[in-house]
């Protein structure tokens, strides 16, 4: 049976995170542009919070009830700034215009919120520990969610909600205020951006830009995913994703094999894993060659596959690579 995680955020815990008084700053930090090969490296430390898009996707089953990860009540995928290295003075300094009036000099919360269930802004410092991870980038993805979307709190009328930062702040903004939380939490942890080494020893990313997806925030389906991969990637990448596709014009001259897989996509980070396939389903790439005759197809930009259906593929795909 195909399962579809939404993530319940935990009541009245963080449904608040990052929040900011109900009126929103302007920002005053220019936006900065990252290169896209400008992304955390790939962590391989299993994480302390529960899976999310992959963890359970060869199963299909749901993470236990005690291990769910808080999530906003506002649904979407996460951004751009998760990709970028951020700043955690910067963000210190956004936090303080935006942010601090709610959650309190340095996150450190009691600030009342009339209506909510809990009573009050729930503190980023100590933080919901579902949150937290030994990886960055999960730890990155967890909080983002939030500050890109918002959240509503459970409760009869709260006075305080959390605004959906992404339409206000810059990626880069927003990438230095997750910086700032996380730092606040654990001080030794760093993003590891790596922005000039060329594949294979940076990480491979498609041509075509963009960020993740709604698809890994969900469960895929193995068996849904084969089914979908069959109809849809087996001319270009063969049979179990073994490839010897000719692609005459590309530089590598065959299409790339999915099992094994580029070893820079390839985590025992589930999330990361998931991360890495959903940029390249979602926005599509070029290979580069001189006029290489295939091309990997845009399937979430184009609307050609849901992203259950994108998660389901990401699930196959992960199968093959066990």
């Amino acid at each position: 049976m195909k399962l579809k995680i939404v993530f319940p955020f935990i009541a009245g815990l963080f449904l608040l995170v990052l929040v900011a008084c109900g009126t929103q700053a302007t920002p005053t930090a220019a936006p900065t542009t990252v290169p896209p090969t400008a992304v955390p490296a790939t962590d391989t430390v299993v994480p302390t919070v529960a899976p999310t898009a992959a963890a359970t996707a060869t199963t299909g089953a749901e993470a236990p009830a005690a291990q769910e990860v808080a999530r906003p009540s506002n649904s979407g995928g996460a951004g751009e700034a998760i990709t970028l290295a951020g700043d955690p003075v910067s963000g210190g300094k956004i936090f303080a215009q935006n942010c601090v009036a709610c959650h309190a000099a340095e996150g450190k919360g009691g600030v009342a919120n009339p209506g909510s269930d809990d009573g009050t802004v729930p503190p980023l410092n100590p933080i919901d520990d579902t949150l937290t991870s030994s990886s960055y980038l999960t730890y990155a993805y967890n909080l983002d969610l939030f500050v890109e979307h918002g959240s509503k709190p459970e409760g009869t009328g709260p006075t305080f909600s959390m605004p959906a930062w992404g339409n206000n702040l810059a990626p880069q903004q927003i990438a230095d205020v997750i910086s700032y939380v996380i730092s606040l939490n654990d001080p030794t942890l760093k993003p590891v951006v790596k922005t000039s080494l060329p594949v294979p020893d940076g990480i491979a990313r498609p041509s075509n830009p963009g960020g993740a997806g709604e698809a890994i925030t969900l469960t895929g389906d193995v068996a849904s995913g084969a089914k979908i991969y069959s109809q849809n990637c087996i001319a270009c990448h063969g049979a179990d994703g073994v490839g010897n596709v000719a692609n005459p014009g590309s530089d590598d001259g065959t299409v790339p094999p999915l099992s094994p897989i580029d070893d820079t996509i390839k985590s025992k980070e589930p999330v990361v894993f998931a991360y890495n396939l959903d940029l390249f389903l979602e926005h599509g790439s070029m290979p580069s060659g001189k006029n290489p005759t295939f091309s990997m197809p845009a399937w979430g930009d184009k609307g050609t596959l849901t992203s259950q259906q994108i998660a389901d593929v990401i699930a196959y795909v992960e199968s093959l690579n066990k």
